[in-house]
């Protein structure tokens, strides 16, 4: 990989300018393992030509040009020769790559996704801004439609880029952005789309892989559940009572009269934190209609435990007794694995257990319609 550089002394996060900069090659890593340092250099002078050394063409992968202080480039191996061309002195459009179709392919969709997730922030930012500040039910759902409206944009985007992507690294980086607003089951039919175009790709068959081994994890822990509770549904729903994020004692039964979602979790959990979008979006929609989720957590730090609370919007009262598996929660309700949950209607009695995804859309639609 060949690298022309102009303006170095230039650099926005150089700490003085006829100070080096050091160049970094990276292999990016899937499955959240860290990037594989292949190659570095120094930029002495102010523009010049460098060469970095990855793993040449094979199968594909994205690869971080990292400068120090500076910008960080996303490229791909799919040629053998790659040239790189960076303006320092800049902040956008400050590179330009040759020889390197899906390197070109990648930095379009970065900057075509970037685009797209800015109507989303916004409105998520208003969402955070109205519910701070008690604002009228009415203007909070106008704000909300205005957020899923544009997460249904990006996703569909996503699924047309998926669709026609001419590489299998791009696939799998646009992969990897679309598992943030997809549902699981669209990400599940995205996922096995991209894999069917692309049948030899070693990675991208470990992740369908991956994918389906957690599904079935997900599963088996379910029927565990069901298995060591048996089933709630039609009993009474079990009183517990626990601290509040504050510190004041939250009892399930004070909740007597309203539809309850009793949803078992922990911020280690990484099942329960990829299933709460869903329920975030089961409270917003139907809250306002004698609907609420109480939140019981098996954490241990209370900072973990809050952090998580704030970090994935989670709204509604939450209790714990930090106490992780030994929680009284576990005694109480039997359940082997989370997440775990039950539906109490107003008279205190479960209606349902484990719902998840559209399983909890559909049975909320169904009851308050």
């Amino acid at each position: 990989m060949s690298v022309t550089y102009k303006n170095a002394d230039k650099l926005p996060g150089k700490t003085a300018p006829d100070s080096p900069v050091k160049l970094v090659l990276e292999e990016v890593s899937y499955g959240g393992e860290r990037p594989v340092l292949l190659d570095s250099t120094i930029l002495k002078d102010k523009e010049g030509k460098v060469t970095l050394k990855g793993h040449g063409a094979g199968e594909e992968g994205v690869y971080e040009l990292i400068v120090e202080n500076g910008p960080i480039l996303l490229l791909v191996n799919d040629e053998p020769e790659v040239d790189v061309e960076i303006d320092l002195s800049k902040r956008d459009n400050y590179y330009t790559v040759s020889g390197s179709p899906a390197s070109s392919e990648l930095k379009k969709f970065i900057e075509e996704y970037s685009d797209r997730t800015v109507p989303v922030n916004l409105a998520m930012k208003e969402l955070d801004s109205l519910k701070q500040f008690f604002a009228p039910d009415s203007i909070v759902l106008a704000a909300t439609s205005k957020k899923n409206a544009g997460i249904k944009a990006l996703n569909s985007y996503l699924e047309g880029f998926l669709s026609k992507s001419g590489s299998a690294a791009v696939s799998m980086f646009a992969l990897g952005m679309s598992s943030r607003s997809l549902q699981p089951a669209e990400f599940d039919n995205t996922l096995k789309k991209v894999v069917e175009r692309f049948p030899a790709n070693k990675t991208l068959n470990n992740l369908k892989t991956n994918f389906e081994n957690q599904k079935a994890q997900i599963a088996a822990q379910d029927k565990k559940n069901e298995a060591g509770s048996g089933s709630w549904v039609g009993k009474p729903a079990p009183d517990l009572s626990m601290p509040s994020v504050s510190g004041e004692s939250i009892t399930v039964s004070s909740f007597k009269g309203k539809y309850v979602l009793l949803d078992f979790w922990a911020s280690w959990c990484g099942p329960c934190r990829e299933e709460n979008p869903n329920v975030v979006k089961a409270y917003q929609k139907y809250k306002g209609k004698n609907f609420t989720v109480l939140g019981v957590s098996l954490d241990k730090s209370r900072e973990a435990w809050i952090k998580a609370i704030q970090d994935d919007k989670l709204d509604w009262p939450q209790m714990s007794d930090l106490q992780y598996w030994n929680s009284k929660a576990v005694d109480t309700y039997k359940f082997e694995g989370i997440p775990f949950n039950v539906l109490i209607d107003p008279q205190g009695i479960v209606i349902a257990q484990g719902l998840r995804g559209f399983d909890l859309e559909n049975k909320l639609a169904e009851l308050l319609k």
